[in-house]
């Protein structure tokens, strides 16, 4: 499991202060109320206490140690933040993306492995989990009505309808 977890992009800077416009990736613009400090590297480094957290309309204004002027943060732009994972209080019930990628996708009712989680998007309500089969692609929705668990040592089991999965078996009660 990785130790720093990407939590958004550097889209731009705004301002005269060097307060940077981030694209967030967690699951609120308000999550990153919880993070004192951010990094500037997949491993760790380049540490930045967060001065100021600000969402809004789907973005978060940040202002971080280091960054005083326009000049600073335009050289920000691009660059992705991370947090160290044992900042991150993580409900019992969720996991984190990074997590489930290359996990099996298993039926919980047959134990047919339909492949491997690829990537994880958004389109708006809810994530879709995009799963690399034999020969296809699939797109399975991260809803209840498909998900029956998350074993991190074992896979993601899930629970298809007909047609989600080509010949998937028919789920019957």
């Amino acid at each position: 499991m990785e130790k720093y977890l990407e939590i958004g992009r550097i889209i731009n800077k705004r301002g005269i202060r060097g307060e940077l416009k981030v694209e967030p990736y967690s699951n609120s613009e308000d999550d990153f109320f919880d993070y004192e400090r951010v990094f500037l590297s997949k491993k760790g480094e380049d540490e930045r206490k967060i001065e100021s957290c600000k969402p809004y309309k789907g973005f978060v204004y940040l202002k971080i140690s280091g960054v005083s002027t326009p000049e600073e943060a335009d050289l920000l732009r691009g660059k992705y933040l991370y947090v160290d994972r044992d900042d991150i209080d993580l409900p019992e019930d969720e996991v984190f993306i990074a997590d489930i990628i290359g996990l099996d996708v298993i039926d919980a009712n047959t134990g047919r492995v339909y492949g491997k989680i690829k990537d994880v998007v958004n389109y708006g309500r809810y994530d879709t989990y995009v799963i690399k089969g034999a020969d296809k692609e699939y797109m399975l929705p991260a809803v209840d009505d498909f998900l029956d668990r998350i074993e991190l040592d074992k896979g993601v089991f899930v629970t298809p309808i007909e047609g989600l999965f080509d010949d998937a078996e028919e789920i019957k009660e």
